[in-house]
């Protein structure tokens, strides 16, 4: 008999025959098992009372105290969780009689006289079974165990993740999203959310893989996106952190393919960012008029060094809008393995559809069969003219008491920094934080940072750096430009400095902003390039300062400018 039925297996020999009980025992104990004789049903019951580990009982039916039948039914079985299995020895071979022992639960049968080598095949097979019954039930009820602390982390991380989503999004007219989980988490990921100076920012991530590991890879995202743009920087410093982040915290088969948007209303500009997703597309009139194609690698995946933070900025259209996706849309593949496809989202959208996200779950649906599709499906539609309805006049007209009646008359905060600080440090930030520690008004916060951050952007751009703005007017301008850019800012020295201070002045009319920023640069003429601005990229910031402003100074050779806001 193989060891490992040798070690545990403990028999109950029940047999008034005092011989034939010792024969039984014997024989058994040569075979490396323990057995405990049991001359007596009352002996038998009394055994199975207080010993809860039997492993199998030898029974013979015709006892001095009653037959073994009776074994199976006494309350001596009371402590057992399952019954141990057992062999009746019976003089006995009628087959009617043999089945009313197995519908009594006797698990195996030997007609007297015993053949000892069967006897001993037998046991052998029904502790063997008995043995592998507990390995199953062990392995079932750790199996269970595991499944129970799955599901209760599950439980918690699902919470933690729809909780830390449901913080950081933000709903606006203008904005549709529609997004079809593969599994209980989404590897897919949407965020809108408008910055202290008014754009509007967008997302649409999709994390490698499925399920929590891909909506664990998308948590970091979901926090770096809305803490930056709370604190209003530039798209190409919120992807280039995204990247950083990835590529430091998570392993290296993981990534995050992302699209990511800003969108001026002031300067009428929409920059893009597209790394590893399908292209977003620009609608007009049920028609496709631009398609913005991935030209980055993925987040996640390059250094610092070779990551492209590039965007690319159009004129944004007055009317239209856009619509962004996740590759599990134009993917997903119905029963003879032909995918959506682009075609035929394009085909839907020229449809013209009264309601487009709506019509496109039916399309989508009626094309798999089914709604249980391969991959995570996200979606959103983006209207700027809803968005910002009136946003541009409403913010001008900003002209309440920004700050508290008790706060101090008078205060001024200034920051420079030079070198390799500014391109590493975005000023505007830094002072809308200082804005709200002091308790200024979200709206004029607003207009302030609208205001400095056109100033800083032609201070650092075209005074410390020399650039200018009509490089954008060529096809490839936007390109061109930020490559200038770039190269230009790892050149700079302590010499080359950017100062912006803020005076708040209190007046009979409630008080005023005094913005100035001064730079390096040997001068520069903002009017220059202001006509018919409207209809260019250069020139607009300028605009924009002037209509926010009450006034605008430039001091000669042109380095500094003051603009005062109420």
């Amino acid at each position: 008999m193989p060891d490992e039925y040798r070690k545990a297996s403990r028999i109950l020999v029940v047999d008034d025959d005092e011989m034939l009980n010792y024969l039984f025992c014997s024989f058994l104990n040569s075979k490396g098992l323990e057995t405990i004789p049991a001359h007596s049903l009352y002996d038998a019951t009394q055994i199975l009372s207080s010993d809860p580990n039997l492993d199998l009982i030898l029974l013979d039916y015709q006892l001095g105290d009653g037959v073994g039948m009776d074994l199976l039914t006494s309350s001596g079985l009371s402590n057992y969780k399952r019954r141990p299995p057992v062999i009746m020895i019976s003089a006995n071979e009628e087959p009617q009689f043999l089945e009313q022992c197995f519908l009594g639960g006797v698990d195996d049968y030997i007609i007297k006289p015993v053949n000892l080598s069967l006897l001993a095949l037998k046991v052998s097979a029904l502790i063997k079974s008995v043995a592998m019954q507990k390995l199953i039930k062990a392995q079932n009820d750790e199996l269970e165990a595991f499944k129970a602390e799955a599901e209760r982390e599950e439980q918690i991380a699902k919470f933690t993740y729809e909780y830390l989503l449901r913080q950081n999004s933000h709903k606006y007219d203008g904005v549709e999203i529609w997004l079809k989980s593969f599994a209980a988490f989404s590897g897919d990921m949407m965020l809108v959310k408008k910055s202290p100076g008014g754009n509007l920012y967008f997302i649409l991530a999709d994390a490698t893989g499925h399920g929590l590991s891909a909506a664990i890879t998308i948590m970091p995202v979901v926090t770096i996106f809305n803490s930056m743009v709370a604190k209003g920087f530039h798209v190409q410093k919120i992807v280039t952190e995204l990247n950083r982040k990835l590529v430091a915290d998570t392993p290296d088969d993981r990534f995050v393919a992302a699209i990511v948007i800003e969108i001026n209303p002031f300067r009428g500009e929409f920059n893009i960012w597209n790394g590893g997703m399908p292209p977003a597309l620009w609608v007009e009139n049920g028609k496709v008029v631009h398609r913005f194609q991935s030209t980055h690698m993925a987040l996640g995946i390059l250094d610092e060094q070779d990551f492209d933070a590039s965007v690319t900025t159009i004129d944004l259209p007055p009317d239209g809008f856009l619509f962004a996706y996740s590759d599990g849309l134009i993917e997903q593949e119905n029963k003879a393995q032909e995918a959506y496809s682009l075609e035929r989202l394009v085909q839907l959208i020229e449809s013209k559809p009264e309601n487009l996200l709506e019509s496109l779950s039916v399309s989508l649906f009626e094309h798999a069969g089914h709604s249980a599709y391969s991959d995570d499906v996200s979606t959103c539609l983006i209207r700027p003219s809803m968005l910002f309805k009136d946003m541009n006049d409403q913010l001008a007209s900003v002209s309440s008491n920004p700050l508290p009646a008790d706060s101090d008359d008078q205060f001024e905060w200034s920051v420079q920094l030079s070198g390799c600080q500014l391109e590493g440090c975005e000023i505007p930030p830094l002072c809308n934080h200082f804005l709200q520690q002091v308790g200024v008004d979200q709206q004029v916060c607003q207009k302030i940072f609208a205001v400095l951050a056109e100033m800083v952007s032609n201070a650092l751009d075209h005074g410390v750096l020399g650039l200018s703005s009509s490089l954008k007017e060529s096809a490839d301008g936007f390109a061109e430009y930020f490559h200038q850019r770039e190269e230009r800012l790892k050149s700079l020295t302590d010499k080359d400095f950017v100062k912006l201070s803020i005076r708040w002045q209190r007046d009979q009319s409630g008080g005023r902003f005094l913005l100035e920023v001064e730079d390096s640069g040997p001068g520069y003429d903002p009017k220059e390039g202001e006509e018919s601005a409207s209809h260019k990229y250069s020139g607009r910031g300028n605009q924009l300062i002037r209509k926010l402003s009450e006034s605008v100074e430039i001091f000669p050779p042109g380095n500094k400018i003051r603009a005062t806001i109420k």
